[in-house]
């Protein structure tokens, strides 16, 4: 029996006795024919082969979504079928593997979509990735798949892809030549497949591509490139965008690595890794370690870390790939990758940078607790500062102030009378802040210099916190190096930064020491954010021109404490001004920030006039 399908809408699947024909047993047409249509909208089958019994027929329809459907033979009476999901459109090729079968469709990119055939029910699918797109031909060779794409590719060409059926996983790949497109026709013999591609422009006639479905060597490796480094290991990687297009038709069970310092030319070195055989005519000393558990080859055998090496010294590398039929050639050189500075250098930077910020947040809240209350200037006596306690709090209220209701019948409890004074005080402060605001609106210019003060404050703040997130690329390896001219304007900024940190965190003491706490909170603000940029600047400058990289938990740390600092050295800031401005015995018109931090004179925060 021959079944053959016709493209009508709905299709017609006809069946032809052959043998019958030839013996002359057929007086008409009619007679060797038998025909039956498909249902509505069920048009174009693509694909058409039996089941592993033979007693069903399989086909595969180009409708959206595609529809597979199952026949008996030899009556063909529909006895399943199944509607793909939304998106799995015309389905252009398929193939038996077993009791499954594997279908393509017509999407960019492509799926592979495999089925059990005694239920026709899906069983797992394989999305290809970008260029893999409309799979238009199988050829089946044991439990593998080759499918040939009906796209020209990137350049102009095309790809068969290596999938291994059992679990639905690319395998490997091969690129046709430039001009061999649309493998809409397959067929395998032997070990070989051969495709029918389609004329282009350019080659004018159709193709047969040959491949070879038995797996060979690896392709040549590119050469490593850096990803991290510690004290004393390299983690580099040598991937291309499609791997699976360079292993030779096997996935990749082992590499070795090969290693020698920048300086030298011959290769000292070896690391082993999984099951990659060591070249028998290499010095048998250069092995410097065999790695037996192929986990640390990471990636399917694309990246690699290199440890035991030392502190701030620099390497460079090259790579042997090996699949289930042999090692590929060696890679060429990789650029020098060097390890880290001593994790002791950063460690104990960061103990220091830690330690006077513990200590500049000690003495900010000390001088909060001890600095005069922010109501003691309500009124013009200078003396009531002295009485009446501290900034956060005082037992003593203002003499002028209305006495608190006596205790017991009617009155108030001790408790609910200091209740009382509270938010007296509160009330005072908040009346305060708005008559200052609405008297400095209330000037010339005066919403101006407000709008021009936020937005100053506004700025300094995202510049600052977009400072601190490059940092933390940079510590991460996600941006890369500096150029000469920007490490060199970074080592003027630490010297900069690590002179006014050190006057700043030594007039806060100093201050604190002589009991003047308003002058001592506003240097360990000033103390904080020279502290900060003293951290950003000098580790990146360290990493810089040792050309090395934090390790992940100290660049972790280092990135937690330059935040906390930024944001108490901002934080800061606002209280500073904001205390300062509730202070004021009479509105000016400008704001000071020499005179919010302390020191008398010098250049006003905004002009006179904006």
């Amino acid at each position: 029996m021959l079944f053959f399908s016709a493209g009508s809408n709905p299709a017609t699947v006809m069946r032809i006795d052959v043998l019958k024909m030839q013996a002359g047993g057929c007086a008409d047409w009619e007679q060797c024919r038998y025909e039956v249509t498909l249902q509505d909208g069920e048009e174009a089958v693509r694909s058409m082969f039996p089941d592993e019994s033979g007693e069903s027929l399989i086909l595969a329809m180009y409708t959206e979504p595609g529809v597979i459907a199952k026949l008996s033979v030899p009556d063909l009476r529909r006895t399943g079928s199944l509607t793909l999901q939304r998106g799995e459109d015309k389905v252009l090729c398929g193939a038996r593997y077993g009791h499954y079968g594997v279908f393509g469709t017509a999407t960019s990119p492509g799926k592979l979509i495999k089925v059990d055939l005694r239920t026709m029910q899906r069983v797992s699918t394989l999305d290809f990735v970008s260029g893999e797109d409309r799979p238009a031909t199988i050829v089946m060779r044991g439990a593998y798949a080759f499918i040939g794409f009906g796209s020209a590719w990137a350049e102009g060409a095309s790809s068969v892809v290596k999938v291994d059926v059992d679990r639905m996983v690319r395998v490997s790949g091969v690129v046709t030549k430039e001009g061999q497109t649309w493998l809409y026709t397959g067929v395998g013999w032997q070990q070989w497949a051969f495709y029918g591609t389609r004329g282009t422009e350019s080659t004018e006639h159709a193709t047969i591509v040959r491949v070879n479905m038995n797996p060979t060597f690896p392709g040549i490796p590119v050469p490593p490139a850096f990803n991290a480094s510690d004290a004393g290991s390299i983690t580099m990687n040598w991937l291309r965008e499609y791997p699976e297009y360079h292993n030779g038709g096997a996935p990749i069970i082992g590499a070795r690595v090969l290693m020698r310092p920048a300086g030298h030319h011959d290769w000292t070195c070896e690391h082993v890794y999984a099951y990659a055989a060591p070249d028998p005519a290499a010095p048998k000393d250069r092995i410097s370690r065999v790695h037996d558990n192929p986990a640390e080859l990471l990636m399917h055998g694309y990246a690699a870390t290199v440890d035991r090496l030392d502190a701030e010294k620099a390497y460079k590398f090259a790579v042997i790939l090996t699949n289930e039929v042999g090692p590929s050639h060696r890679s060429r050189s990789s650029l020098a990758m060097a390890t880290t500075v001593s994790w002791s250098y950063e460690s104990a930077l960061l103990v220091l940078f830690a330690a006077l910020a513990v200590g500049l947040t000690y003495l900010y809240g000390s001088s909060w607790a001890n600095a005069p209350r922010i109501d003691a200037l309500y009124t013009d006596n200078d003396r009531e500062e002295e009485q009446t306690g501290s900034l956060l709090s005082g037992a003593k209220a203002r003499p002028d102030a209305s006495p608190a209701p006596p205790s017991g019948a009617g009155g108030f409890t001790s408790g609910e009378a200091e209740d009382y004074e509270g938010g007296a005080r509160l009330g005072r402060m908040a009346s305060r802040a708005a008559s200052i605001f609405v008297s400095w609106v209330g000037q010339p210019g005066g919403m101006k210099r407000v709008l021009v003060t936020a937005a100053l404050f506004s700025t300094v703040a995202c510049v600052s916190a977009g400072a601190e997130a490059l940092f933390c690329a940079y510590a991460s390896g996600a941006v890369a190096g500096l150029d000469p001219a920007l490490r060199l304007a970074l080592c003027v900024v630490v010297v900069a930064s690590v002179g006014g940190c050190a006057w700043s965190c030594s007039a806060c003491y100093s201050s604190w020491e002589l009991r003047e706490y308003d002058a001592a909170r506003r240097f360990a603000v000033a103390a904080l954010l020279t502290l900060w940029s003293s951290q950003v600047s000098s580790l990146v400058v360290l990493m810089s021109y040792t050309g090395s990289q934090m390790a992940p938990w100290m660049w972790h740390f280092a990135a937690l404490l330059t935040t906390a600092c930024l944001v108490e050295g901002f934080a800061g800031l606002l209280c500073e001004v904001a205390v300062a401005s509730l202070r004021r015995k009479a509105v000016v018109e400008t704001v000071g920030l020499p005179d919010a931090f302390g020191i008398s004179g010098g250049v006003s925060w905004l002009t006179e006039r904006l």
